[in-house]
């Protein structure tokens, strides 16, 4: 059976809808490929039954940066014609850290940070002026973070071969500045010498300029994306996994389904990860060096997270509406060497109630080898030794938290906990890494994944081809229609359809 479409999406997550929906905004009949049963990707909500009643928790949504009116994810998300219900973080507070040796709070704004960190790290006020400088500099450089059609950073080998480790060392930063500057490391998931610049850049400064809650989870962007591309003549399929691309000479030409269906299209976007899209690729569609290091691709530390709800009586001042970055040691590279004993690290994240009960998360890192036990086997299908396991890790990041936040000791219920296998069958993250692949020095700039392949009309877009996240996959997909439309030419549409209102003086 042979069913023809302009183009052929595979995989649902932002990156794919956004995709989708920019291209049908401009004619195309699109149509997106999801092998699960549900849209979304990493932005997936799952339902529990809790101690006071159901609950809905986010896979991976947690806060979103770059939401006030004008930057960068309020103007993508407008241009798509979506109008998400959001509130913003705690504007002197919304990241705390919590270090062995002190606490330190993220306000929002470069401005407000720089000053934080000068109270708290005096006699450095060079270096800090120096870091913020430098990271706002390096947005400005980015063409799809800062809307700058004639911004270079992409042809800037110093924001992508520099790391961040280098860079602080460069500027002379004593070990506690260097811990408040890379304790959000959990945002990218890299360890500070392996981060390249215009990934830490882009990721925090997102974070800082403009973090906002969105109301309703993944689902409330989810949801809108699919709606908005069936209006425009789009299709979702669920339950369709691709099994390989076609191409006819050196067009493309469409999509196998493992069922055997043939789908033509003279345009295939494969939004997935990269050692996936190596498998459904024409083994020529890249060079051989390329097409080695995608299959090859080092994953992210793997994924861990509790989720449970708060007792209604808990006191949650000053601990409800922001993130909790709880490390265990001053040196937030912790992170990326998991223990299995112990209090453990843990971002712990409360969104707001919306007038339910509180609900928490709280993501830890974890070792693939511990579940590689259980990688043939099937989700709710294993035993209880993997089940036991949950438990224990579970109980370690519950522990962390009760210590440094000691008001919620006894008051946290835990619902439920995912890990790299749960990330690995409902993401498709081959290894369960927390955002796929690791977005690091020997994976991003001139040694990252290329949009473009050798055939007309087949390109690459998702986790690994841009910077992690909600902002960065939803980038992603605006840079692979740009590929398609013309960059130029969409960034310069996108920010003249979403001009925010002016208000008038005295307003």
């Amino acid at each position: 059976m042979r069913v023809s479409y302009s183009t052929i999406i595979v995989g649902s997550g932002i990156s794919g809808l956004s995709a989708a929906v920019v291209l049908a905004m401009h004619g195309r009949r699109p149509l997106v490929l999801e092998a699960h049963n549900v849209a979304g990707g990493c932005m997936q909500m799952f339902q529990r039954r809790g101690p006071f009643g159901a609950c809905r928790f986010d896979t991976g949504v947690h806060y979103v940066g770059s939401l006030y009116p004008g930057q960068v994810m309020w103007r993508l998300l407008r241009y798509m014609g979506l109008d998400v219900s959001t509130q913003p973080l705690d504007p002197d507070c919304f990241d705390r850290i919590s270090l062995p040796s002190g606490e330190f709070c993220v306000p929002v704004g470069w401005d407000k940070l720089a000053d934080a960190l000068k109270q708290a790290c005096p006699g450095e006020e060079a270096a800090i002026d120096a870091y913020v400088a430098r990271m706002r500099a390096v947005e400005a450089a980015l063409n799809w973070h800062s809307l700058n059609p004639d911004a270079e950073g992409a042809y800037d080998r110093d924001l992508y071969e520099t790391s961040l480790e280098k860079f602080l060392q460069r500027l002379g930063v004593s070990p506690r500045l260097r811990a408040l500057l890379c304790a959000q490391s959990s945002l990218y998931a890299v360890p500070a010498a392996d981060v390249p610049l215009a990934i830490h850049a882009a990721v925090v400064g997102s974070a800082v300029e403009g973090p906002h809650y969105i109301m309703g989870g993944g689902d409330a962007i989810t949801r809108p994306l699919v709606k908005r591309l069936r209006e425009l003549g789009g299709e979702l399929r669920l339950r369709a996994p691709a099994k390989r691309v076609l191409v006819e000479g050196e067009q493309a030409a469409g999509v196998e389904l493992e069922s055997g269906e043939v789908l033509r299209a003279d345009e295939v976007i494969l939004a997935v990860h990269p050692r996936v899209a190596v498998k459904l690729l024409p083994e020529n569609a890249y060079r051989k060096a390329l097409r080695e290091r995608m299959a090859e691709a080092p994953e992210c530390v793997g994924a861990f997270v509790v989720y449970g709800t708060v007792n209604p009586q808990a006191d949650l001042s000053g601990v409800s509406g922001r993130n909790h970055y709880l490390l265990r040691s001053d040196d937030p590279d912790c992170f990326y060497q998991p223990v299995m004993d112990g209090p453990a690290d843990a971002i712990l994240n409360l969104p707001p109630t919306g007038g339910g009960h509180q609900l928490f998360s709280a993501m830890g890192s974890a070792r693939w080898e511990w579940f590689e036990p259980w990688q043939h086997s099937r989700t709710l299908k294993r035993d209880a030794a993997y089940q036991a396991l949950k438990d224990k890790l579970a109980g370690n990041i519950v522990a962390m938290i009760e210590q440094r936040l000691p008001q919620l000791k006894g008051r946290l219920h835990v619902v439920d906990a995912s890990t790299p296998l749960t990330l690995r069958d409902y993401a498709g993250y081959p290894r369960g890494g927390i955002y796929g692949v690791q977005p690091s020095l020997s994976a991003q700039g001139r040694f990252g994944v290329r949009r473009r392949t050798r055939y007309r009309g087949l390109y690459v877009t998702g986790a690994g081809t841009g910077t992690p996240g909600i902002l960065g996959a939803c980038v992603t997909g605006f840079g692979v229609a740009g590929s398609m439309l013309g960059t130029e030419q969409l960034i310069r549409e996108v920010k003249a359809a979403t001009e925010p209102p002016v208000k008038e003086e005295g307003a």
